[in-house]
């Protein structure tokens, strides 16, 4: 996968060890991260390290959907994109 970040030139993420869906929402995960730090994870991680992530995730991200939404405000989500995020991650990975 490749991602282009605002201001940014083109960045990696080496999704080849995840499923199709897992890398729809790789990319659209990382496309919408606010925060440069998750960005600059993802983008260090070879492609067992992203699997490995993404399934240590899962559960916080599958689990309580109060917990989650909570923690998409805290990061700076608006309203529309947390509901977006949620329906993509119970479409995609849960």
């Amino acid at each position: 996968m490749t991602a282009t970040s605002c201001g940014q030139s083109d960045t990696s993420v080496n999704t080849s060890d995840l499923t199709e869906q897992e890398k729809e929402w790789v990319e659209f995960s990382y496309a919408h991260e606010k925060n440069e730090d998750v960005k600059r994870t993802w983008e260090q991680l070879p492609a067992d390290g992203v699997k490995s992530y993404l399934e240590e995730q899962r559960p916080r991200l599958c689990g309580d959907t109060a917990e989650l939404m909570q923690s998409l405000k805290e990061a700076g989500y608006e309203a529309g994109e947390m509901q977006e995020y949620k329906e993509k991650t119970a479409r995609l990975i849960c």
